[in-house]
């Protein structure tokens, strides 16, 4: 993800300013800098609670800031979103295309249903192309939900193992069915389907890669909010002090 900076100037902000006063300003920067990235952060979550459709507690909590620290004659803080997570898909990457735009970000499971050890029938044909995703139908019942509202990250597991072979339960099976099958049978979309007790439910479906306009302005909501918070505080923290 790129990385912006902006630079706050306490002489801008404050003007001429006596012996005395100078001598709190590293405190007041310190505190006001601390509260302006904190707000910063808040503001992310508030926007992404109004501009995406439906947003997990565990998306909103991937927005962070850092406390400021001195670096050289200057004091630095960030704000920023988690650019990783073990056993997972790094958050940084899948909300960019909704920051800059472009296709949505393949996961690690898209992936795999389009890497060469994954198989349609017996012709090694890959399930996905590139411009393809599979999405869990998640009105189905059948789609064990995340605590985050999602499909579950053992039944994303079990799908995989079975799309890839290691795994051939009697029941409970998981398989694909393609233009070769759906085609034959319009009622049947493209997909993956559980098969239990003798009844087969389409569980995630096959389609587009969708696209994204950049809608979620991530700089500039954090410039705006990070400086109107840290000028309010600096000021508010000079009045505290005299």
């Amino acid at each position: 993800m790129a990385i912006k900076s902006k630079q706050l100037k306490l002489p801008e902000l404050l003007g001429e300013l006596n012996e005395l006063e100078k001598t709190i300003l590293p405190r007041v920067a310190q505190i006001s800098l601390n509260r302006a990235v904190f707000d910063g952060r808040e503001r992310l979550r508030q926007e992404a609670k109004q501009r995406f459709m439906k947003v997990s507690n565990f998306t909103l909590n991937q927005f962070l800031y850092e406390k400021p620290q001195q670096v050289g004659k200057n004091l630095e803080a960030s704000v920023f979103i988690r650019p990783r997570i073990p056993k997972g898909n790094a958050p940084s990457k899948y909300l960019a295309p909704h920051i800059y735009g472009g296709s949505a970000y393949r996961t690690r499971f898209q992936r795999l249903l389009e890497s060469a050890d994954t198989y349609i029938g017996r012709n090694s044909t890959p399930i996905l192309t590139k411009d393809e995703i599979m999405t869990p139908v998640l009105s189905n019942p059948l789609v064990r939900k995340s605590k985050f509202g999602g499909m579950s990250r053992g039944q994303y597991s079990a799908i995989a193992g079975q799309m890839r072979g290691s795994s051939k339960p009697k029941n409970n099976r998981y398989f694909y069915v393609g233009d070769n099958i759906s085609q034959k049978s319009p009622g049947l979309k493209k997909g993956i389907y559980l098969r239990k007790n003798k009844k087969i439910s389409l569980v995630m479906v096959q389609n587009p890669t969708p696209s994204f306009t950049p809608k979620f302005k991530f700089f500039e909501y954090t410039n705006d909010e990070v400086t109107k918070s840290f000028e309010k505080n600096v000021l508010k923290e000079m009045n505290k002090a005299f």
